[in-house]
């Protein structure tokens, strides 16, 4: 590369081409001579590493994450084998899995039959209950980072890199911590620390797009996402499939509760829920479809099933605001001239991740140090404009509210009230939540339905 140049080697490990480029790290291919193996290798991007103030510390913790994720041997997950320090730059090494993935099975079209379902679900979730028993969280668990490396045989990927959110890198996606918007828990919005719940709430999205074909939450921006997430139920999935029973929809609807401690504690508790919930109700007893096939690139996909306005993906067109559109093209025009605006404005009609439309836009470009600067340009935007949208998205409960309804509860409950409506402030997944649990702790339905009516009153004062 004339940008940043591809290392030959890092350690005793031989480095041949990279093989994709993400939002936080680059991925090469490399080859383990010694045992005539070959691997994949991945490091933070150069412009991520920048921004870390203390390198040393940083260098320090992302030692312990990939210490950690390489005690996750299953065979579900990705194997972590090495990590090696080059030029002050850590290189996480790691199994190299010649598969499709499984967004590529789910863009296919076909649904999945409900026994491959259970068996998918099982892997991923076993795959979790060992990783969370060892103290590692994914905390990007997607369809994206399920490798289908057999016709009915799934590996979990990217444990012990999808921690950098915790290791003080920026991400592009302004949510103050890696993860994919469509996939994370409501709480990782606001911002409060994720454990294993989070990534089973994430297992609840793959579970429920499955199952239906579509996701469970889909907005046009993050603001509109996470008003769903914090106030609306996601569409019942036998209206989306009909052949579909209560058991199935009772443990969707819990996987994928607001606040993680009506969700299920532990993948092991998910996953037994679930075996339980499929032998229910007998099903057709179709043949498996094959994950390896389907999750190739160029494989003819099935018949997709009638759109609906759920399966409708949000494209970066309607995610940014008109003036970071504008400011990608002026960026781009240091390289392309004025045919960068008609390129930026197809290739965010295309896209709907930012690192997606960041690698279709790179592509014009025909310098690798031009590639290097228009992306960390181009994230920095895109960060500040998706970032600003999440502000504008926050649920804050005021000090005033606060109050309110303490008074309101105090006659109802006593003294007590101060201290639940303390915690309820601070641990509720938005407004919502905060008023029903705090409904719960009222004795006396009609007293409890007078309550509930303070969120309407409030959300009427905030609309004025």
């Amino acid at each position: 590369m004339k940008g940043e140049a591809v290392p030959q080697r890092v350690g005793k490990y031989r480095i041949d081409h990279v093989i994709g480029r993400g939002a936080i790290g680059i991925v090469y291919k490399g080859y383990d001579e010694q045992i005539d193996r070959p691997l994949a290798i991945k490091t933070p991007r150069p412009e991520i590493l920048s921004d870390v103030d203390d390198s040393e510390g940083f260098l320090k913790r992302f030692t312990t994450e990939a210490q950690s994720a390489a005690r996750c041997l299953h065979p579900n997950i990705v194997t972590v084998f090495d990590l090696v320090q080059h030029e002050q730059r850590p290189y996480i090494v790691m199994e190299y899995v010649n598969a499709g993935t499984l967004e590529k099975v789910i863009s296919a079209g076909a649904l999945i039959p409900i026994r491959q379902v259970g068996e998918i679900m099982s892997q991923i979730l076993l795959a979790l209950d060992y990783a969370h028993s060892k103290g590692v969280i994914h905390r990007d668990i997607k369809p994206a980072n399920i490798l289908c490396p057999s016709a009915v045989s799934i590996k979990v990927a990217d444990f012990g890199v999808a921690r950098l959110d915790s290791l003080d890198l920026t991400t592009p996606n302004g949510l103050g911590g890696a993860g994919t918007p469509s996939y994370m828990a409501p709480e990782r919005f606001l911002g409060r620390p994720a454990d294993g719940r989070a990534d089973l709430f994430s297992a609840g999205v793959i579970l429920y797009q499955m199952l239906t074909g579509v996701k469970p939450f889909v907005a046009f921006d993050l603001p509109e996402l996470m008003r769903k997430l914090l106030n609306e139920l996601p569409p019942s999935i036998m209206t989306l499939r009909p052949e579909l029973w209560p058991e199935i929809e009772a443990v969707a609807h819990k996987a994928l509760a607001r606040n993680p401690e009506d969700r299920f504690q532990t993948a092991e508790r998910f996953l037994e829920s679930l075996h339980v919930a499929i032998e229910a109700r007998p099903h057709e007893n179709l043949l498996p479809l094959d994950l390896a096939k389907l999750s190739r690139p160029g494989t003819d996909a099935p018949a997709s099933p009638t759109p609906t306005p759920e399966m409708l993906n949000v494209t970066m067109a309607e995610q940014l605001s008109i003036s970071a559109k504008d400011e990608l093209s002026r960026r781009l025009a240091r390289w392309l001239g004025p045919i960068a605006r008609l390129i930026v404005k197809q290739s965010l009609q295309d896209t709907t991740e930012v690192d997606t439309l960041l690698a279709s836009l790179s592509r014009q470009i025909k310098t690798d140090a031009g590639i290097e600067q228009f992306r960390q340009d181009a994230e920095k935007l895109l960060r500040e404009d998706l970032g600003m949208a999440f502000e504008r998205a926050q649920e804050t409960i005021s000090d005033a509210e606060i109050k309110a309804a303490v008074d309101a509860l105090i006659p109802l409950i006593g003294p007590i009230a101060r201290r639940l409506v303390s915690r309820q402030a601070l641990t509720a997944v938005g407004r919502d939540d905060f008023y029903r649990r705090l409904a719960d702790e009222i004795p006396d339905d009609r007293a409890k339905t007078r309550f509930l009516t303070l969120r309407e009153r409030w959300a009427a004062n905030r609309t004025h």
